[in-house]
């Protein structure tokens, strides 16, 4: 009898441990964050948020990143489960939640919520010595290039545009060359300015400085505050003095942020993500060049134009 009590008790435990197995892995599953091309940006941010999220295991956690194509597919990643978190670019966010441009035939995405804001691509107007341009009114009556028709350049360049109270018409020429020609022909003088939007500093506007002296243009308007009130998905930025050659003082621009998003992780869950970052936050913002200079105010106001997640709401953001 001794026998089958040792062996009775034995498979009690076996089972015991079964039942207990699932639990603690549930316990420490992984979040998902979908990023971007490797050789991007967003990639290496999303990394970034992973290794705080490692370090600091909330809610028993752990963290990986996707590779994907960009924001579409990452809402996309969001919207099938495959997917926990995503950086998303902020207008494609206020796009995605009520199922405009391209998310039309996928629907609306209701519930998607903001976590916080991150990097932004930062429009640029930078003009050709001798043009007179040195404010954004000036462009009026100057052949400015506004990037090919259906490009992300194109779509920034024309809400550059838009901010400054012009429209399309009031330019004297409306050029559509691609990013690599921009600088050349701006030196050659065969435009007088063009709008460019990227992560600064950019090639392209450095070439430009150096080739022939061009300068940027503070990018303000008395239409200025009308304007973001009726475009919440952008946002006011600054070009830090010192980014660029010969750039002495901080100039104003407009651009749009990436948003770490979510759409179905519970409360308390996003919580303890948003209150493992911010407790890092010094050290997050160090973990790549793009982060240098964030803010906590910049992370939870202006250019956010969805909804923030309860559980971000609760960490006292």
């Amino acid at each position: 009898m001794g026998r089958i009590a040792t062996v009775m008790t034995g498979l009690f435990c076996l089972a015991a441990a079964l039942v207990s197995g699932p639990a603690s892995s549930a316990e420490r599953r992984t979040l998902i964050i979908a990023g971007g091309e490797v050789t991007g940006y967003y990639f290496p941010v999303a990394g970034a948020i992973c290794r705080i999220i490692n370090k600091e295991r909330p809610h028993g956690m752990t963290c990986a990143v996707v590779p994907s194509s960009g924001s579409a597919a990452n809402l996309a990643l969001l919207r099938s489960g495959d997917a926990d978190l995503a950086l998303v670019q902020s207008r494609a966010a206020a796009q995605a939640v009520v199922g405009e441009e391209g998310f039309k035939e996928a629907g609306p995405m209701p519930d998607l919520r903001a976590l916080m804001a991150l990097h932004g691509e930062v429009a640029v107007v930078v003009a050709r010595p001798g043009s007179g341009i040195e404010q954004l009114g000036d462009l009026k009556g100057k052949r400015v290039n506004l990037g090919r028709p259906g490009s992300f350049q194109r779509a920034m360049a024309e809400t550059v545009v838009d901010a400054s109270g012009l429209s399309q018409g009031d330019l004297s020429v409306l050029v559509e060359l691609d990013m690599a020609e921009q600088a050349t022909e701006l030196c050659q003088g065969n435009i007088d300015a063009a709008v460019l939007t990227g992560i600064h500093p950019m090639a392209e506007v450095q070439t430009a400085i150096e080739e022939c002296g061009a300068t940027l243009v503070p990018i303000r308007s008395k239409s200025m505050d009308s304007f973001l009130k009726k475009s919440p998905a952008v946002s006011r930025f600054v070009v830090r003095g010192g980014t660029y050659e010969g750039q002495k003082e901080d100039v104003a621009a407009l651009g749009l942020k990436t948003l770490l998003v979510a759409d179905r992780l519970p409360s308390e869950v996003v919580a303890d993500v948003v209150k493992a970052i911010w407790a890092n936050f010094g050290a997050f913002t160090r973990l790549h060049p793009v982060l240098r200079g964030l803010t906590k105010t910049e992370a939870t106001r202006d250019g956010i134009p969805i909804r923030f997640h309860e559980g971000a709401e609760r960490d006292g953001r």
